[in-house]
């Protein structure tokens, strides 16, 4: 019954970030950063007590790395940006992303 409910409430904070995320970026806005940065990983950066500030940070260095504690830094799926463009599939990657990242996944379980 706990992971049912430790699921419901990754759902609604889920929905949270990609809602207040759509407020600041249009969908079209964060495929065209990705596409600006396609040798770079972009990343939506949130806390996941305060999920109505997602934020959109490119690491120009390298030096960042897929984060799911407190501070999420969930990479944004490029697949559906440069190989595939789609935007509804970037959107569903997306949101798979920030739902797996809440749940604690490996890296290696995300889209890319």
């Amino acid at each position: 019954m706990e992971a049912v409910e430790e699921t419901d409430t990754n759902s609604k904070i889920a929905d949270k970030i990609l809602e207040n995320l759509m407020r600041v970026y249009s969908i079209d806005e964060i495929m065209q950063t990705v596409r600006k940065n396609r040798d770079k990983s972009v990343y939506l950066c949130v806390k996941r007590s305060k999920p109505e500030s997602p934020k959109i940070f490119v690491d120009s260095n390298g030096n960042h790395c897929y984060r799911c504690d407190e501070t999420l830094m969930i990479p944004i799926p490029k697949k559906f940006v440069i190989l595939e463009p789609d935007k509804l599939y970037f959107e569903m990657t997306l949101r798979a992303n920030i739902m797996l990242a809440l749940n604690g996944a490996e890296e290696r379980e995300l889209h890319h």
